[in-house]
């Protein structure tokens, strides 16, 4: 029997992490070999998997048609020297579409340790630098850094590697990922907790996570654009591409449960977020190896009441974001936007001396 998508990313998995149930001091592939040898390892897995699914005969799943999902984040920052090249960098992948086999689905993740106290990013969060840190503790990487592209929740690279980049999105888009649907839900349907208003449906099949997994929806915004006043990159504005909004764990799956199904309601967007550019995307991901097992995308226009507003001019961009919440977490909230307090102020500090900027 041939081998399936799903068993050429687990191959790529092993090869491409640390795998920490193994050892914590085997470091993780991509740094240990070259890019290029990193991206010719994924395509072998692909061509492997190509050939023994024409050979696998009632028992393959048919060849996908089309480009494959790929989850494509990158955790980057306004006051980052090196983060204008690698945001442009998925501007051009995401608004182009040309990675052969994959369909990109971005999200820009702005952490918050470039943060000063006299100037903040726009966009910042300390829940994306945690959540970064969650990758650099499932992969063994030594410290934080950005631009940090992370695709797929598989493999890392300083993210303004463009040939990196698009050989590896290339090779993981044609070992697909299982589709989550997401659905328009009538008001009044499915679980009585789940609060009134605008809601969806996620549903995905054939998962199987090996441990625990996360179900996030997360809404992002295209077509900003931000003029930078303090930092390293005083003075300087560019483009953005579906830059995290909201960033929500909407349910957790226990390991080996193979298909999701899980209504979440959604609040009106924020003034200042043009309804007509937002997205939803929602994942699965599992808790240990931080893999991406299911992924979809939809606009969010499409789920609300009155969706031809346009919003008002971005200009609030640092307003608490709307939430979004299911039976699952209704207890507590998840939003990775947080109130700046003392002590994220002193975290932006002890960076800065880390760093030895003022």
């Amino acid at each position: 029997m041939g081998a399936s998508p799903a068993a050429l990313r687990n191959a790529a998995l092993e090869t491409g992490r640390p795998a920490r149930r193994r050892s914590r001091k085997v470091k993780r592939f991509s740094q240990l070999i070259a890019p290029s040898v990193l991206a010719t390892a994924l395509a072998a897995l692909v061509a492997v998997c190509a050939w023994a699914q024409a050979f696998d005969g009632v028992q393959s799943a048919p060849k996908p048609a089309g480009r494959g999902p790929v989850l494509v984040e990158l955790f980057t920052s306004e006051g980052c020297p090196h983060c204008p090249e690698a945001d442009a960098l998925l501007e051009k992948l995401y608004t182009e579409q040309s990675v052969e086999g994959a369909q990109i689905i971005a999200l820009e993740e702005h952490v918050d340790y470039w943060d000063r106290p006299a100037w903040v990013d726009h966009f910042s969060s300390p829940s994306f630098t945690n959540r970064q840190q969650s990758y650099a503790d499932a992969m063994d990487l030594d410290s934080l850094y950005t631009p940090q592209m992370v695709v797929d929740g598989l493999v890392e690279m300083v993210g303004n590697n463009a040939s990196r980049a698009r050989s590896t999105i290339s090779a993981l888009g044609r070992a697909p990922l299982p589709a989550v649907r997401i659905l328009a839900t009538p008001a009044g349907t499915g679980e009585k907790d789940v609060p009134a208003g605008p809601r969806v449906r996620l549903e995905a099949r054939g998962l199987a996570p090996e441990s625990p997994a996360d179900v996030f929806l997360v809404v992002g915004e295209d077509k900003l654009f931000s003029r930078v006043n303090g930092g390293r990159n005083a003075g300087e504005s560019w483009p953005h591409s579906c830059i995290a909004r909201t960033f929500h764990l909407a349910g957790k799956l226990p390991s080996g449960s193979r298909d999701l199904s899980l209504i979440v309601a959604l609040d009106a967007p924020q003034a200042g977020w043009r309804v007509q550019n937002l997205r939803l995307i929602a994942f699965v991901q599992e808790e240990e190896s931080r893999r991406i097992l299911a992924l979809g995308t939809a606009p969010l226009a499409g789920f609300l009441p009155a969706a031809g507003g346009a919003g008002q001019p971005a200009a609030a961009r640092t307003a608490p974001p709307s939430r979004a919440v299911s039976k699952t977490v209704a207890a507590s909230s998840n939003s990775l936007w947080t109130p700046d307090s003392s002590s994220a102020r002193q975290d932006r500090q002890l960076a800065a001396a880390v760093r030895g900027e003022p």
